[in-house]
């Protein structure tokens, strides 16, 4: 169904610049690049910006569909509505999906926890990015015939720009190359993995952390995840242990050794992260604003966002009942299925049949 795809970089199958991973370079730059090339894909089908910026303000640099492609194509499928109103002007009668993989209000999020936590290290965004976010969004709600949403949560964000715009919305959640990382859980080892931002709720699991310290000294929260050193100094607590970022295969050792996965994030599209620990067995504690829509009460548990008490609540639930621990573990290994790259598939190819 594909017939070309328009990326900032990326490297199919035959393609000679893919000899650049053979010569000497620091292993994260090769592991950069090496996320960058497929053999799903030939070279020819793939149109890369070499060139590519990320200006503070504006899309990426990519390079624009030709002419040819508009012509040939039955319409477009777009990250974020990324070039799209290029193609709106060029092919203003093809239809345009585009693909909201995260709430559009997540940047005003980010910006109330800012003021909420002012010595955390955070600042809120400035006016005119702000206003471009806000800009480009409604942009893309008005002029994409369709809006992919991954979870519900985005879905209702949409709708909160206008009930016009929820109509357009198609619920298609994402899919991982998900594998179960083994290895024997410690009880009370509490494992969050994201970058550490006020967004993603940590300032949240540091005051569940303070409540369980002195009464549940057992339990322990390990986060992963590149951090700030201001961020790094407002989560330190004898029950916190904060890992940095962890390349893969570190990644799945802790997915192995966790009890439980903790997420309580306040504005995603679908965590993939949440994913991964499904996979592995692991009962998810998280808000819905995480974007992954698992089983309450049977998968995990959902907690409301902003409350450390009922983190804490959760937390204490699973690690202290074995029980329900290991019955939580057997049905979030089931319903991660769900969320397979064969189910996405299926999902997602329905759906674009569907619009065209």
């Amino acid at each position: 169904m594909l017939q070309r795809v328009y990326t900032d970089f990326a490297m199919g199958s035959g393609d000679p610049l893919r000899g650049i991973l053979k010569l000497p370079m620091p292993r994260s730059l090769h592991a950069k690049l090496n996320r960058r090339t497929t053999d799903a894909l030939p070279a020819a089908m793939i149109r890369s910006g070499m060139s590519v910026t990320l200006p503070r303000l504006g899309d990426r640099d990519l390079r624009r569909p030709s002419a040819q492609d508009l012509a040939q194509s039955d319409g477009s499928y777009l990250q974020y509505f990324t070039g799209g109103a290029d193609i709106r002007r060029r092919a203003p009668r093809k239809p345009i999906i585009s693909d909201v993989f995260i709430v559009p209000s997540a940047f005003r999020v980010n910006d109330a926890e800012a003021a909420a936590f002012p010595d955390w290290g955070e600042v809120a965004t400035p006016q005119a990015l702000a206003e471009h976010y806000e800009t480009h969004s409604r942009a893309m709600f008005e002029q994409s015939d369709l809006l992919f949403c991954p979870s519900q949560a985005v879905m209702d964000d949409v709708a909160t720009y206008g009930a016009q715009y929820a109509q357009k919305c198609r619920l298609v959640p994402y899919g991982a190359s998900l594998s179960n990382a083994g290895g024997t859980p410690e009880p009370g080892r509490v494992l969050f993995c994201g970058s550490l931002h006020l967004r993603k709720g940590v300032q949240y699991i540091r005051a569940a952390a303070d409540m369980l310290r002195d009464s549940h000294p057992h339990i322990r929260f390990v986060m992963a995840g590149g951090a700030t050193a201001t961020m790094r100094a407002k989560l330190s607590a004898p029950n916190i242990e904060v890992l940095g970022h962890l390349g893969k295969a570190d990644l799945m050792r802790e997915f192995g050794r966790a009890d439980l996965f903790l997420f309580p994030s306040l504005a995603e599209g679908a965590a993939g992260s949440v994913l991964e620990a499904m996979a592995s067995g692991l009962p998810i504690v998280g808000t819905r604003a995480g974007g992954v829509d698992f089983s309450d009460g049977e998968s995990g548990i959902v907690v409301p966002p902003r409350d450390p008490n009922a983190i804490a609540d959760a937390v204490v639930r699973i690690c202290d009942n074995r029980g329900l621990r290991d019955r939580m573990a057997q049905s979030v290994v089931r319903e991660a299925e769900h969320y397979s790259l064969a189910a996405w598939e299926t999902r997602f190819i329905g759906a674009i049949r569907d619009a065209f």
